[in-house]
């Protein structure tokens, strides 16, 4: 039996995206036969426990270090019928949100390298077991998770380093010391790590630049797990629903473009407005009410708020579409949220907005191939606008005739994402 050490800042129960990937793959690699230990931050904030079952699983967990904290201005109270104006920043403002933003990233790393010094107390004091490893895998969140790979590959050298990337290091509102910090990082864990994982063929291509790091460099996607979720017992609101789940990250996931469809098929009387239901689950309802706001369809917005993860999969499951709002674009290519193969698993029909100056972007292609819905992109939008709105259109007739949509997925493609599968991928590097 080969033992596997897992290495993720985010892990269950956090309530986060970032923590299911790393929590699958410890299940899987145990079902597989693995004996898997994990170490982990000590589980802080929101907690969802839909995914306590792993820790059956696992042999041994160290939970360590103290809370990454950021802090935000969360506007409250947002109703839906008084949206938030979108302001226009002066040169000035432009600067201190730019230094703000320096200051919550650098106490991010600061605090990164804590939680690596608690891990490397951790190896020392056990340097016999931390030795004994077949191989580690290093994983979400990006700096601090790999920061404690690069005290392993020192403390345990002959062990080996798998290091995962579900995101790059670096983004392109990174500036000064913190860009420089974080791409020195990524440059250095990328020369030490045995084999190297991406998430999508565009990350891959932004993250792995040189010839070494390319030869070591694979792609695994994300996935989802069936497990999770008992479709049989979901029921159907019976409405004519679109639900979007997740962050709205302000210039990135913007859903304007299906809003202005629904606007101009009202003014055509080919949609009532009282038929139309926009629901949205997360912390950023600011942002998808000003959004409806330009074209006065706050009051078909439904605001759940932040929930459960089992809840969440319940409330998508029930809805007539699930929205995506992505991006693609020179600065980051290749996205795909863990939140799109959660909607691939629950099944209902996908949205998929792109923004972004380039066209043609991988999630486009994966709902293409699988046959999963429709994908607009803003780099086409000359070409998907009207087969959008088409879309839509059609759909209204099946709605009014008391039919379902029209969706048949290709199972082929749709299980390709499935975690056990995950898994196998992560084993051929072990």
């Amino acid at each position: 039996m080969k033992k596997i050490l897992i290495i993720s800042y985010n892990f269950a129960p956090r309530h986060t995206v970032g923590a299911i990937r790393p929590t699958k793959l410890a299940q899987y690699l145990s079902l597989d036969g693995y004996e898997v230990d994990v170490v982990a931050v000590k589980p802080f904030g929101e907690l969802d426990h839909s995914l306590d079952a792993v820790f059956d699983y696992i042999n041994h967990i160290d939970e360590i270090g103290s809370p990454i904290k950021v802090e935000r201005s969360v506007p409250k109270n947002v109703k839906n019928s008084a949206p938030l104006a979108p302001k226009t920043l002066s040169r000035k403002d432009k600067a201190i949100k730019a230094l703000k933003t320096e200051y919550r990233e650098s106490k991010k790393i600061i605090n990164s390298k804590h939680f690596a010094k608690d891990f490397d107390k951790l190896v020392c004091s056990d340097i016999k077991r931390f030795s004994s490893y077949d191989a580690f895998i290093t994983t979400y969140g990006p700096v601090a998770s790999h920061l404690c790979g690069l005290v392993m590959k020192k403390r345990c050298p002959d062990v080996k380093w798998i290091a995962d990337f579900r995101d790059p290091m670096v983004f392109s509102d990174h500036h000064g010391w913190v860009k420089a910090y974080r791409a020195s990082l990524q440059k250095k864990v990328c020369s030490k790590a045995e084999e190297l994982v991406t998430i999508s063929q565009g990350t891959f291509d932004e993250v792995f630049t040189d010839k070494n790091s390319k030869e070591k460099g694979h792609i695994i996607f994300n996935g989802f797990d069936r497990r999770d979720f008992d479709l049989a017992n979901a029921s159907p609101d019976g409405e004519f629903s679109f639900m979007c789940v997740g962050a709205m990250y302000a210039g990135r996931r913007d859903i304007s473009v299906l809003l202005k469809v629904f606007d101009e098929l009202i003014k055509e009387n080919k949609l009532k407005k009282e038929e139309l239901k926009i629901k949205y689950a997360g912390n950023n309802i600011s942002q998808v009410l000003e959004q409806a706001s330009k074209f006065d369809l706050c009051d078909c917005v439904t605001d759940f708020g932040v929930l459960s993860r089992a809840d969440c999969l319940k409330a998508q499951a029930s809805c007539r579409h699930l929205v995506l709002p992505n991006w693609n674009c020179t600065t980051a290519k290749g996205v795909l949220p863990g939140k799109f193969f959660e909607y691939m698993m629950v099944g209902r029909p996908i949205i998929s907005v792109v923004c972004g100056d380039l066209p043609d972007s991988e999630i486009s292609s994966v709902i293409k191939k699988g046959n999963l819905g429709i994908s607009y992109e803003e780099a086409r939008d000359k070409n998907d606008y009207p087969l959008l709105k088409k879309y839509i259109e059609e759909d209204i007739a099946r709605f009014r005739n008391g039919e379902d949509c029209k969706s048949s997925p290709d199972l082929e493609t749709v299980n390709k994402f499935d975690f056990s599968n995950t898994a196998k991928e992560f084993e051929k590097l072990i």
